[in-house]
This record gives C-alpha cells, sequence and structure tokens, in this order.
C-alpha cells in the first residue's frame, strides 16, 4: 500500500509539472516605471551640481572629481597621471553632507563606488574591475579624504 502511495504521488507531481508546461503562465508586462524607458537617469544632489572635489586616498593616489553642471555625468582627472575620464554618475545622498557616489572609469572598465562625507572629509569605497579570465573581477578598497574645492 506505502509503495502504491508513493508511486500515485510521485505521478500527481509528474502530471501537475507537465500541465504548468504546456499551459504556462502568461509574461509579465512591465509598468512604464519598471522598464528600461521608464528609468530617469540618477540626478547629482542641487548642492553637487558643477562642484568639483579633491579626492586623496591613503595608497597615495587620487585626483579630482567635478560634478557635471547637467546634474548626470562626472569627470574625473587622476593626479599622478593627468587621465581624464567622464562618465555618468549615480549620486545617492546617505544624509545631509554624505553621498554615496558610483562612476565608471573608461579606460580601466573599473566600477567605482564610494562615500563622500563631507562632513569628516573622508572618503571610502570600491574598485571593481575586470581581471583577465582566470579571475572575473578583482575588487579593491581604498580609504582617504576628500574636500570640496569649488
Amino acid at each position: 500500500m506505502g509503495r502504491t502511495l508513493g508511486i500515485v504521488a510521485l505521478m500527481a507531481v509528474a502530471l501537475a509539472a507537465a500541465a504548468c508546461a504546456a499551459d504556462p503562465a502568461p509574461p509579465h508586462k512591465l509598468s512604464p516605471s519598471e522598464s528600461a524607458e521608464g528609468l530617469a537617469p540618477a540626478a547629482i544632489p542641487a548642492e553637487l551640481v558643477g562642484k568639483t572635489v579633491q579626492l586623496t586616498y591613503d595608497s597615495g593616489s587620487g585626483g579630482t572629481a567635478t560634478f557635471g553642471g547637467d546634474g548626470r555625468t562626472l569627470t574625473y582627472v587622476a593626479a599622478d597621471t593627468g587621465r581624464k575620464t567622464t562618465s555618468p554618475v549615480a549620486v545617492a545622498a546617505v544624509e545631509p553632507g554624505v553621498f554615496l557616489v558610483t562612476w565608471t572609469d573608461d579606460a580601466s572598465a573599473a566600477v567605482i563606488s564610494q562615500v563622500q562625507d563631507f562632513h569628516t572629509g573622508k572618503v571610502s569605497g570600491t574598485w571593481s574591475r575586470p581581471n583577465g579570465s582566470a579571475a572575473p573581477f578583482s575588487i579593491e578598497t581604498r580609504s582617504g579624504s576628500v574636500h570640496l574645492i569649488d
């Protein structure tokens, strides 16, 4: 009896699975707010638009980051090489005077995400970059200081 009950249960599961495959649920339709077309690029908070900050990392590197007047881009200039990159930026206010800033470096394909705290003058973040086929990404952390310079 137990064996028969097990076979019946197994058949019920198999039939239910076949019925789901034969009559799948309709695809989910995205609302305009869920679709890529409905998403607006993240805007730079008004207090940072057009401003330039000096970033100095404990590793000795650093540079300047200028938040675009268009409210959507950031231009980073490396202090050691003078290399300049402009890319879209996402800025989220964590609290007044503290921002999560994320952009990409077009030369190295790195994604930079950092918390810039203008109350304490501290910056900390991560750099994720492609690292060949053996290890898809390397992630490094950096900390240092951040100051508005204009």
